[in-house]
């Protein structure tokens, strides 16, 4: 069974691979600071051994090892789907939105409930909404210019697009804002949940209308967006930061946690905790140079 193990550390001390058993038949420098090592696994139960020490490792060496099965979609990703708020953008839309009509803490609170489990995606975005009643519907326009791309977005999509990419933004964020990260990231497809305006256009009512975006909506997006694209899901890649993630990133071939909530780098199939999203262009197997001849 041959894999890749990606390894990106951000100190120049690694494990014993030798120790820990990891049969690396060839080890490949991506960087002074990435290598990827080509391992081939016994059988199942020995890749689901590794891939329980790969937190420890993680934690103890103060990096991200990766690992992926190495066949004909490690390098030849055809679809992108990323998270919008805290992975394409540095903040929570919901969040902005909030300070903005002064109820953070009312929206925290319904927050805390989702994440504690006691409510649903659904039902959480449905309360947090209908506290914005009233807003003016300029909201979406007014926070644009406080909007933080995450660094290495741009360079990301744009090396992204260079290798013949398609790329979409699928949020639980708001359709104006994602519409938007679509344009500014160069991204084919953008969809989130729409929050209605009143009638005369001038404010928010606090009702989502349409399909809400939640965790089996994104993944259900991922797959038709494939399908329009004449592609397998199994060369699409997921990357996101939160639980409702969680799902897409199973319907895809591979997924990527970036500097995600615990949960979520427990469960997903590869955590990536660096400052820039372009380093997920290691995780996919492109060396430092490769990079710059993207880029260039």
């Amino acid at each position: 069974m041959d894999y890749t193990c990606t390894v990106l550390f951000r100190t120049s001390q690694q494990p014993d691979w030798a120790a820990l058993g990891l049969p690396i038949a060839r080890t490949t420098a991506l960087s002074d600071r990435c290598y990827t090592h080509d391992v081939t696994f016994a059988d199942d139960a020995a890749v689901a051994a590794f891939r329980a020490q790969i937190p420890e490792l993680s934690a103890a060496y103060g990096g991200d090892i990766c690992l992926q099965a190495r066949n004909d979609t490690y390098r030849n990703k055809k679809l992108v789907v990323f998270d919008m708020d805290s992975t394409l953008i540095q903040q929570e839309v919901i969040d902005m939105i909030a300070a903005y009509a002064d109820v953070e803490d009312k929206v925290s609170a319904i927050t805390e409930l989702a994440m504690n489990g006691k409510i649903d995606f659904n039902e959480s975005l449905r309360r947090r909404a209908s506290l914005l009643a009233g807003i003016p519907a300029t909201v979406f326009e007014s926070l644009k210019p406080d909007i933080r791309f995450t660094p290495g977005a741009h360079e990301l999509c744009r090396a992204l697009k260079k290798l013949g990419c398609t790329l979409a933004v699928v949020s639980g964020g708001f359709v104006p804002l994602a519409r938007w990260v679509k344009a500014e990231l160069g991204l084919d497809y953008a969809y989130a949940n729409t929050l209605e305006i009143s009638p005369d256009g001038t404010v928010l009512t606090g009702q989502v209308v349409g399909d809400i975006v939640n965790a089996d909506r994104k993944a259900q997006l991922l797959r038709q967006i494939a399908a329009e694209n004449g592609l397998s899901p199994e060369h699409a890649v997921a990357i996101g930061d939160g639980a409702n993630d969680l799902v897409m990133m199973a319907a895809a071939g591979f997924g990527v946690a970036f500097n995600a909530k615990p949960i979520v780098q427990q469960k997903a199939p590869a955590r990536l905790n660096t400052p820039t999203l372009l380093d997920v262009l290691y995780i996919l197997g492109y060396s430092a140079d490769e990079q710059r001849a993207l880029l260039a």
